[in-house]
């Protein structure tokens, strides 16, 4: 084979090589979103009772006015994700279990700054940074990966207490220097360090979710973003039938052959041979 040719497919091996390790060391980002939550109703009596997903009070707080916390929740359904359909999201031990939802349970201590602002510049903006104390359910996801499956339940494997809230008097239809009644409650967690149980795969966890209300006429729009980060960069996908593999790999060897193949005819004749 001539020495050019030779290293034109060296260079391509080695292309190739770099970027599989390149792939390898990569992370990967799964999230699932939704417009779609709800809550279990707080027992406790008006005004503490938790009326909508995820409700701030006008301090930014979600407490009880009693000397016990007032702990809140925000479910997420019909939740939708980038690498696999809704339905590989699965909860394990929480007290919703229906699959495509996840719950997480918070209390915000007071909230730490308060402010003029807005959309409209008029109204209270209430926000806090700390105190955030939050459960979420467990899960794992389905389908094939090497971080899948109920043997790998997520759990944390350290939490923080740190988060921020952000409530805003006012509408999300408010305009400059007119502000109509509503508001915007807004939650975001820590990053939590994870696990993948036995696979000893290692990630991130962060929630995000929004209730935003119009008054007139009353309207109410929910949103939720999971986002998990794990080390392992290989998406998961559905189960492939086992004859699938065989036949793919004995394709992927016969399509080599033939690019070999029309890689040295190509030099033999540019060679002249």
């Amino acid at each position: 084979m001539p020495h050019s040719t030779v290293q034109t497919l060296a260079k391509a091996s080695f292309s190739i090589l770099v970027f599989a390790f390149a792939q390898a060391a990569s992370a990967l980002t799964i999230k699932y979103s939704t417009n779609t939550a709800t809550y279990v109703p707080n027992p406790a009596p008006p005004p503490s009772r938790n009326t909508r997903p995820l409700q701030l009070s006008p301090k930014g707080n979600a407490m009880n006015t009693g000397a016990i916390p007032n702990t809140r929740n925000f479910i997420y359904q019909n939740l939708i994700g980038d690498y696999a359909p809704a339905g590989n999201w699965k909860p394990v031990n929480q007290t919703t279990s229906t699959i495509n939802e996840q719950r997480f349970d918070y209390y915000f201590g007071a909230a730490t700054l308060s402010s003029v602002g807005g959309t409209s510049g008029l109204a209270q903006v209430h926000t806090s940074t700390d105190k955030l104390y939050l459960n979420f359910g467990s899960f794992y996801l389905d389908g094939s990966c090497s971080f899948c499956g109920s043997a790998n339940t997520v759990s944390l494997v350290n939490s923080s207490l740190t988060g921020t809230t952000k409530f805003i008097g006012e509408s999300p239809t408010s305009t400059p220097g007119n502000s109509i009644l509503g508001n915007q409650n807004t939650i975001t967690s820590s990053i939590y360090s994870i696990v993948f149980g036995v696979s000893g795969i290692t990630g991130t966890l962060q929630y995000t979710a929004s209730t935003n209300v119009i008054s007139n006429p009353l309207q109410q729009f929910n949103t939720g973003i999971i986002t998990i980060v794990t080390n392992d960069p290989i998406p998961p996908s559905p189960g492939v039938p086992g004859p699938l593999p065989v036949l793919g790999t004995v394709a992927a060897f016969g399509f080599s052959r033939r690019l070999r193949r029309q890689i040295l005819n190509k030099a033999n004749r540019f060679q002249g041979i």
